[in-house]
């Protein structure tokens, strides 16, 4: 999925972007992660520690990045899609989009 120029803005204005990830118990893991770089097609993110994010992807690569703003009123997205952790980045490949506020 082409990341449409509103969400990367709702992305980029957001203080923290919330990363969640499934664990092996199938409970939720959300995390609250700085601003991750968004490309055309990924977001990425550097790692500091994460250490359950990383686990869980290896058994279970699905995730969700949520973001919201004030920025020119209030703007959110939650998007759905798989991530993996390398050279100390997670990178957050988005399938859906689907918009908040």
């Amino acid at each position: 999925m082409k990341i449409q120029e509103d969400i990367k803005k709702v992305i980029e204005g957001s203080a923290f972007v919330v990363i969640d990830t499934v664990g092996e118990n199938n409970l939720p893991h959300p995390i609250i992660a700085g601003k991750g770089e968004v490309g055309d097609e990924t977001i990425t993110f550097g790692i500091y520690k994460m250490e359950v994010t990383q686990k869980n992807l290896l058994s279970n690569p699905k995730a969700w990045v949520l973001a919201a703003t004030m920025d020119g009123g209030p703007k959110g997205y939650r998007l759905e899609g798989t991530a993996k952790a390398e050279d100390k980045q997670l990178i957050f490949t988005p399938e859906k989009a689907e918009e908040l506020l």
